[in-house]
């Protein structure tokens, strides 16, 4: 009797420890070597598995870059691809967040991490304000797009896109929104990422009396709310539910630390563009000057001239953000910016740059926009 107990005893051990070890197994099986938060957030937000484009933010990725999606087998910076020949994909130097201590559960409305981003601006409690270039040590860049009052450049610039498979951040007013709906619906539909441009872009800074960024009478914190949740509404009930990424981009480049500090309470870190000390070193095309006697004014062969060269220098263009928009005032086709934009692609990439939305480029210098919550 004593051997029959002591037989099942040792049966009911080898059971559980069997269970135990099959669910550490699964859970890192399903989980990946990201960490818990990680894997647990995107598990979430794409039931089929895999790492797919986050659909509520009109397709820019959540939890699950777009870079993980377009090479499972790559991990990190040291990896290389399936038949063991490295690329030039595989140069990146990842630097992920790291993993959500509450394992998903929780998310509030701070970084996972202090960005280590050199110059970008943190809040009291570490979350960045606003970022106008990405980690240095990434060959990673952002081709974005901002969406005012035109769209009639839309269509040229997302065929180009399409094209060479390439994803954007596109930038969106409220206005824009309510005028084109076929456009943002597009947008969406094929795979880029929606960030928040105000609803109406207005000025927000005095910048343009002054040359300094002090806040504008009548601009307050509940201004600012409306502006950005004013286009959130209209996007949802304009495009069946979609929602923008927890980024925005101040109209006219006008933006304090106050004024991002509102806005990263409703939500969103501010994004630029990388700047500098003249149109030579900065990432602005300069598209939307369509006045040809303006020394601002900018033929599309020198705005592909300045990014290559920006490009050449070793690490040059890594991190970049460059502004463009979806709309032009040149009447003559062959001074549209948008022209040059598929042989700029082309170009930088055979360089060895890679064009990535905002949010992934973001993700490979340590900053998690997902855990920004609304």
């Amino acid at each position: 009797m004593l051997i029959a107990a002591a037989t099942l005893l040792l049966s009911v051990c080898a059971s559980v420890f069997t269970f135990v070890a099959l669910t550490k197994i699964e859970a890192w099986m399903g989980g990946g070597r990201s960490g818990g938060g990680y894997a647990a957030a995107a598990e979430s937000r794409n039931p089929s598995g895999g790492a797919s484009a986050d659909p509520r933010y009109g397709g820019g990725p959540s939890f699950s870059p777009d870079l993980a999606a377009e090479d499972p087998v790559r991990e990190t910076n040291a990896e290389t691809v399936a038949d063991g020949t490295p690329t030039a994909e595989e140069t990146f130097s990842v630097r992920p967040a790291a993993a959500d201590p509450s394992g998903g559960a929780a998310r509030t409305r701070t970084t996972t991490t202090t960005p280590s981003v050199p110059g970008t601006r943190v809040s009291k409690n570490g979350a960045p304000l606003t970022i106008s270039n990405a980690s240095a040590d990434i060959n990673l860049f952002a081709l974005t797009f901002d969406g005012g009052s035109s769209a009639n450049a839309a269509a040229d610039i997302l065929d180009t896109l399409a094209s060479r498979g390439v994803k954007s951040t596109v930038f969106l007013t409220g206005a824009f929104i309510k005028r084109y709906p076929q456009t943002v619906t597009r947008i969406a539909a094929e795979g880029h990422e929606l960030g928040n441009h105000t609803m109406n872009h207005p000025h927000l800074t005095t910048y343009a009396e002054t040359r300094t960024q002090t806040t504008r009478p009548g601009v307050s914190r509940a201004l600012l709310a409306e502006e950005l949740t004013a286009p959130e509404r209209l996007l949802f009930h304009n495009t069946d539910g979609l929602r923008f990424a927890p980024l925005w981009r101040a109209p006219f480049g006008e933006y304090n630390q106050e004024i991002c500090e509102w806005a990263l309470s409703i939500g969103y870190i501010h994004i630029g563009w990388r700047q500098g000390g003249s149109w030579r070193v900065n990432l602005d095309s300069n598209d939307w000057v369509a006045d040809e006697s303006s020394p601002a004014y900018k033929t599309p062969q020198e705005i592909f001239d300045k990014i290559v060269n920006i490009a050449r220098k070793p690490g040059g263009l890594n991190g970049g953000i460059i502004l463009m928009h979806l709309g032009t005032e040149r009447k003559q086709r062959q001074q549209q910016a948008h022209t040059i934009l598929g042989k700029l692609i082309d170009t930088l990439t055979e360089m060895g740059y890679k064009p990535v939305t905002v949010s992934t480029l973001l993700y490979y210098s340590g900053i998690d926009i997902d855990m920004i919550d609304f």
